[in-house]
């Protein structure tokens, strides 16, 4: 096997509970590939069972071993601060619904070998002055409130984003944006305490497919949302009912994206052991799929959200350097709705924020805007050998 189909072969055994069988493994590889997808506690845990890591240098067996017990230690100091936040919740009479990963990780056949890097909350949205008196009290630093969540953060890897809804209002495809406008009404209140909400499991399972694409369409999504995807479908804690999801999933136009997700999810990991086979008899469209998972990182690629930029600043299906800076430059000012919420409710201020803006961005972001001048340089010049 190579690196790559090694760390496929070892996320399969974690998730799936499998004994890891390898002789040797290329570790700085797949440390790399592990990494950048923050999938390294995940192989580590099917590591350290093989004969490759019990005969591996003590530096390296080391390596892993901090991964594993740190990101469990990490899980469960995570779960205690957020049991706090919680508490505090139930105090103050504000209903909350915990999202993603904080849901995922003790679905895994292993507690703490889902990283994870930050806790995300939907709350009442009328209660986020209360909320933020609270986070700002015990430490944590206001990050932004960009988009419909406020960020917050706190030493040493404290990460929380208190949602005020689902989907941004007046970003992305409408659809979404219908869909999830009401979703407390969907939501099904928690015993044993007075303000907690969940979702039913296809409610649950519908959510982690339109935020999967979501980041998918945008910057791309990495590998790990595959697990996450083979987790889902194979735990005995849910139960999911497929012909109502496919129903809902038709509405908002992912279906084709989950049915591709599903089965490549499916393949990858239901036979381990016949991974390299089951790698090369797949289809097109799924080796395309995994290709793009796994180059893409945790959390996508500029490169690909350049292109989208691109696409979506571009006039009809020409380009011009010139309309795209000049649309990047002084965007529309229904963009700040989502993207700088403050400043769209008191628009005496956009031009003193264009302003600001002009003038510290190239500052703060030097490497990101000399990736997007390469990235539109690239794309003229294939507009004009056209």
């Amino acid at each position: 096997m190579n690196a790559t189909v090694q760390f496929i072969y070892l996320c399969a055994c974690a998730v799936t509970g499998a004994k890891a069988a390898a002789d040797s493994v290329d570790f700085d590889r797949v440390w790399k590939l592990s990494k950048a997808q923050n999938m390294t506690a995940l192989v580590a845990s099917a590591l350290e069972g093989t004969a490759a890591f019990q005969n591996a240098d003590p530096a390296e067996q080391k390596r892993w071993s901090q991964a594993l017990g740190g990101n469990l230690k990490k899980s469960m100091l995570f779960d205690a601060e957020r049991k706090k936040l919680l508490r505090f919740f139930e105090a103050e009479g504000i209903w909350y619904l915990p999202l993603k990963g904080v849901i995922l990780n003790p679905l895994y056949p292993c507690f703490g070998t889902r990283e994870f890097a930050d806790n995300d909350i939907l709350i009442d949205p009328s209660r986020t002055k209360d909320a933020k008196h609270y986070m700002l009290t015990h430490g944590f630093s206001f990050r932004s409130d960009d988009f419909s969540a406020d960020e917050y953060s706190k030493k040493p890897f404290y990460n929380f984003e208190l949602h005020r809804a689902l989907v941004d209002e007046g970003a992305g495809n409408v659809r979404y944006t219908d869909y999830y406008r009401d979703v407390k009404d969907r939501l099904i209140k928690d015993e044993g305490n007075a303000c907690g909400y969940h979702f039913s499991d296809a409610d649950f399972y519908i959510y982690f497919i339109y935020h999967a694409f979501k980041h998918y369409d945008n910057r791309g999504t990495g590998f790990r949302t595959l697990a996450d995807e083979y987790v889902l479908l194979h735990t005995d804690r849910m139960k999911l009912p497929f012909r109502e999801i496919e129903k809902e999933l038709t509405k908002l136009g992912l279906s084709e994206f989950e049915q591709k997700l599903r089965t490549l999810a499916d393949r990858l990991f239901t036979e381990p052991e016949a991974l390299e086979k089951t790698i090369g008899d797949l289809r097109s469209e799924h080796r395309s799929l995994l290709i793009e998972l796994l180059s893409c990182g945790t959390f996508g690629t500029m490169d690909k959200l350049f292109q989208k930029e691109l696409a979506e600043n571009s006039e009809d299906k020409s380009f011009s350097k010139t309309h795209y800076y000049r649309r990047r430059l002084f965007p529309d000012i229904s963009r700040y709705q989502y993207a700088h919420p403050f400043i769209y409710r008191h628009r005496i201020l956009y031009p003193f924020f264009l302003l600001y803006r002009t003038a510290v961005y190239p500052i703060r972001h030097k490497e990101y805007l000399r990736q997007e001048y390469k990235a539109v340089r690239k794309k003229q010049n294939s507009t004009d050998t056209k």
